[in-house]
């Protein structure tokens, strides 16, 4: 990926409320993080700015940046008649005056209407002079808040200024998967900070159907782990030429409305990589080669939330792609709909290509134990080997009678057995200890275990997701290598997305290739063998 430099779209400088200790908060700090990851260059803004003071903010990033070239600062603004910001015009020829090539409106948190009578002022001059405008709902109020952006807001800024580069960042656009398109397809000047959109197989198909330019990359660096969204967008299936342009090109082309932006990707050298995987992670490499396996996949192509456009050939084709040998998979569809159509189609699945997947029934606990067991059992019948429940979305019980039933069905069978939420940790160990013939697998990592896995041998904790600030070396830590499998939540999410953090993850390159493979590939010789 020589011809690919990445410019990181959102990143942070200073403290903020809900920092956790040992997170990077001055520049060289978040230079030395940008270093291991393979992170040419950032556009940054000062926390100060973002959560409390943009005038204040503003000024200070300046200083912040002012001897790191790769820092490239980036303003907060605000609705023009409280004054606290210079009036409209003169705020942006200030931008350009100090070398300020983006915006950004951090309106969730700061309490700012995206109505025409509230805003159109500062946008006007936005677009006059070709700014980008950073569109962020995110409050820090509590942190992590989803689903936010006000598309029909964002809709009417892009076709009221339709010369205004506009591009929406949050949190995570988890349900709106379908509204993106449709907003995408409404305004040609609406871009998309790929953060936000964890979803499989979308970059690829906004790429197809919108341009590739429609997208720019960012890490939300310190808050978030850039392993995860590098995997997304690295890994990608995209020709050189537009991978280049999501990973920085569409950024700084963005940028050069400020004759005073000046890009420094091309100076940039980085220091060894720690291993082979973190080689192959930071520079691209083909992973093709690897022998990983992944015990949380779904295959189906519709939700609520989520629109596959792969079928099982080309999704095989995506684990060939990242060395993925095995996938553990139950339906996507049996999480809100009917679950006997899922379980016909992994089973269908499961039949066509047997040497890549492992099937789990899917059951729904509402429908009562005679439905439960009958359709455990239909499913061994048609080669599933071993059980999913997620009843906490559903709103059973977490800790209600039905999941002992079908925990023993996969005690007595020797299956697995995995539930996106077990509950409490009592409860988690007395299933383990009264099923022992069952294998327990966690739906995602959860914290809240490490002592039931010293007490238990069939406990095993899914790595997804493992975005968070050096969270692959934390769970190392409470649980051990040899007791993490990865999971990549296929193909609702990129395995990229999964992967990536783990092969970047400052742990030894032996506990890696535990958590990426060996522990599971171990398991499937123990385990779902009937």
């Amino acid at each position: 990926m020589g011809d690919v430099t990445w410019f990181d779209a959102c990143c942070s400088l200073g403290r903020y409320v809900h920092m956790p200790e040992n997170q990077p908060e001055t520049a060289e700090g978040i230079l030395d993080v940008m270093d291991h990851y393979g992170i040419h260059e950032a556009l940054v803004v000062d926390t100060v700015a973002r959560d409390a003071a943009p005038a204040a903010g503003n000024m200070r990033v300046l200083e912040k940046v002012r001897n790191h070239p790769r820092l490239h600062p980036a303003w907060c603004g605000l609705m023009s008649a409280s004054r606290e910001l210079p009036p409209p015009d003169e705020f942006v020829a200030q931008m350009r005056e100090e070398g300020v090539a983006a915006l950004f409106l951090f309106h969730g948190h700061m309490n700012i209407r995206l109505d025409s009578w509230a805003i159109d002022d500062l946008m006007a001059e936005l677009a006059q002079a070709g700014c980008p405008v950073f569109i962020c709902p995110n409050s820090w109020r509590p942190p992590g808040q989803s689903e936010a952006t006000d598309w029909e807001n964002v809709t009417r800024i892009c076709q009221t200024f339709p010369e205004l580069p506009v591009i929406v960042t949050e949190h995570r656009q988890f349900f709106t998967q379908r509204t993106v398109y449709a907003a995408l397809a409404a305004c040609p000047n609406l871009r998309l900070e790929m953060s936000s959109l964890w979803r499989y197989g979308a970059i690829e198909f906004i790429a197809q159907e919108f341009g590739a330019d429609r997208m720019v990359w960012g890490s939300q660096l310190p808050l978030r782990d850039p392993g995860a969204i590098l995997g997304q967008v690295g890994r990608a299936d995209l020709p050189t030429e537009e991978l280049a342009k999501v990973a920085g090109g569409n950024l700084r082309e963005l940028m050069a409305w400020n004759d005073k932006f000046a890009s420094v990707a091309d100076e940039v050298a980085f220091p060894e990589p720690d291993d082979e995987l973190h080689r192959a992670a930071r520079e691209g490499l083909d992973t093709s080669g690897e022998d990983f396996y992944d015990c949380h996949g779904h295959m189906g192509w519709s939700s609520p939330f989520h629109v596959v456009h792969q079928r099982a050939p080309e999704i095989v084709g995506e684990m060939d792609r990242h060395g993925m040998q095995k996938c553990i998979i139950f339906g996507i569809e049996g999480i809100l709909g009917d679950e006997t159509y899922c379980n016909d189609l992994v089973a269908e699945v499961v039949a066509q290509f047997p040497e890549r997947f492992v099937g789990l029934t899917f059951v729904n606990l509402h429908h009562g134990e005679a439905l439960l067991r009958a359709e455990m059992q239909r499913g061994l019948e048609m080669g599933l080997r071993g059980v999913k429940i997620i009843n906490n979305y559903q709103g059973y019980p977490t800790e209600g009678p039905l999941v002992d039933v079908a925990c023993e069905f996969c005690d007595e069978h020797g299956f697995f057995i995995l539930n996106h939420d077990w509950g409490s940790a009592e409860q988690i160990e007395r299933l383990c200890t009264t099923y022992p013939g069952a294998c327990f697998l966690t739906g995602h990592s959860n914290a809240t275990y490490g002592e039931v896995t010293r007490r238990v041998d069939n406990l095993f904790i899914c790595s997804c997701p493992m975005h968070g600030w050096e969270q692959t070396k934390r769970f190392v830590e409470i649980y051990g290598a040899d007791r993490i499998c990865f999971g990549s939540d296929l193909c609702d999410l990129p395995i990229g997305w999964g992967t990536y953090p783990i092969m970047f993850a400052p742990i030894s390159e032996e506990d890696k290739r535990k958590i990426l493979g060996e522990n599971l590939k171990a398991l499937l010789k123990q385990y779902s063998t009937e």
